[in-house]
């Protein structure tokens, strides 16, 4: 496969039938693919905005081309495969997510602007009139704004899962600040809560296009593709991953793969509106993999953390305000 044909399928100038092509040969070689991904992230990285990816977008097509190909195959292992000895699984009593918490359905239609928060510890739905959903995760907020002309616009901090029915006639960006995401009848989950360093998304089915703050196109996403953009940074990777496990907190799940507790904790603050304060330092940065129910509690989580760990725990109970978790 030619060089231009990566360089036409990256800036989205390529034909239907070069893109079913293109896709079936890198599916098949595994080398191929790496090749494709590497560049992939090196084309995001030279399109952001950022003042040090200049010199990049000027040279790093040659350079790159002429050190990976060819490059020697290797194997990919599924993530499942990767995983499966060292999952915790945390089978607890209770009712699904949609029984424990009630869901707040609303319809969107024409409108300047319209807010929708879901509160923490709770999932949202809102339902757009052409039948697309959006489901709000815990502890956050978006803002839907439609024109004169039916263009619609969104703004989120916090996490969304978007299923977004085909329409030729229905145009929905994705603002996030940092880029943009523009909908082509498509499911996808963004992560983009304004107190975390990196905006995570993640493409289900269908096609996103990514532009930045400019609208220059930076790159097109295919469905399995998870993209990872740190704020303070610019950088931009793409990888693939099991979309399930991005979207698990729809389906009422923790699903914490190589996570630190630092970065467990604060996902147990948006759910449990609790407060964690981790004492022992050296503790924040050990490791875990686990699936646990939602409709568990916090100290049921934190007592399953323990027995992996030499991990000590104590709840306070505050009448007033949030509890505290001491961690030590």
């Amino acid at each position: 496969m030619s060089e231009e044909i990566f360089i036409k399928i990256l800036d989205n100038s390529a034909t239907d039938a070069e893109k079913i092509s293109f896709y079936k040969w890198i599916e098949e070689d595994s080398a191929q693919r790496e090749i494709f991904y590497t560049y992939k992230n090196l084309y995001a990285a030279a399109n952001c905005t950022s003042n040090k990816h200049v010199e990049l977008q000027k040279n790093s097509f040659e350079h790159f081309w002429n050190k990976v190909n060819p490059v020697k195959e290797f194997e990919i292992y599924k993530f499942w495969n990767r995983y499966a000895a060292v999952f915790v699984v945390a089978l607890a009593l209770g009712f699904v997510i949609r029984n424990m918490v009630p869901e707040h359905t609303r319809i969107l239609t024409f409108a300047q602007k319209i807010e929708y928060t879901s509160e923490k510890g709770s999932v949202s739905t809102i339902h757009l009139e052409d039948g697309s959903s959006i489901w709000l995760s815990s502890a956050s907020k978006i803002v839907l704004s439609k024109n004169a002309e039916g263009e619609m616009a969104a703004q989120l901090n916090g996490e969304a899962y978007f299923d977004l029915v085909p329409d030729t006639t229905r145009k929905l960006t994705v603002d996030l600040g940092y880029f943009k995401l523009k909908d082509i009848g498509t499911k996808f989950n963004i992560r983009a809560y304004s107190s975390e360093s990196a905006v995570f998304t993640t493409l289900v089915d269908g096609r996103v296009d990514l532009f930045n703050p400019d609208n220059k196109s930076m790159l097109t996403m295919k469905p399995g593709e998870y993209l990872q953009f740190v704020k303070n940074t610019g950088q931009m990777e793409v990888s693939q991953r099991d979309p399930s496990i991005a979207t698990a907190w729809k389906e009422g799940k923790f699903v914490f793969i190589d996570k630190t507790l630092a970065e467990i904790c604060r996902e147990l603050e948006n759910w449990y509106n609790v407060e964690i304060i981790i004492s022992n330092k050296s503790l924040a940065n050990n490791k875990y993999t686990s699936v646990i129910k939602r409709t568990t509690t916090v100290n049921m989580v934190m007592k399953m953390l323990a027995l992996t760990d030499n991990i000590n725990y104590k709840i306070t109970d505050r009448k007033e305000a949030h509890d505290i978790v001491y961690v030590y």
